[in-house]
């Protein structure tokens, strides 16, 4: 059932569900970061607690799965805060699938290739239409 949950980034939640009580059998005190496409996961009793210290906000997946997180630009500024209240962490780096990485690579080059010289509104309006519905499906 947990398979058909949620999917970021290619992983399916019931397999980061697994991962972190894998993690969190070996060491209970650490609070697990997980790469999740182009956010930072963090599951269930490390969510409560990150939630509770700096403020994330608890999202329910299901009976099972509550989460908070950041993107993974921030990731900087969340270690620092983390560091600050004394929180004990591991990031996790999932790798991105490939076809994922030629999603971004494609709307990168797309961005690059505009001539803002000779883009009208419509079409800079309708390029960046264009982008947020890729991203989008890649969420």
């Amino acid at each position: 059932m947990l398979e058909k949950k949620e999917r970021k980034g290619g992983i399916p939640m019931s397999k980061l569900l697994k991962q972190y009580n894998e993690l969190k059998a070996k060491d209970k005190n650490k609070v697990y970061l997980f790469r999740v496409g182009i956010f930072y996961n963090i599951l269930n009793e490390d969510a409560r607690l990150v939630s509770k210290e700096i403020g994330l906000k608890l999202t329910d997946l299901s009976p099972e799965i509550i989460k908070c997180g950041f993107p993974v630009a921030k990731l900087e500024k969340y270690t620092n805060i983390l560091k600050a209240h004394n929180i004990n962490f591991e990031v996790v780096s999932n790798p991105t699938p490939s076809s994922q990485n030629s999603l971004y690579d494609n709307i990168i080059k797309k961005i690059l290739d505009i001539d803002l010289n000779n883009t009208t509104f419509k079409e800079a309006f309708d390029l960046l239409y264009n982008i947020q519905q890729k991203l989008k499906n890649i969420q």
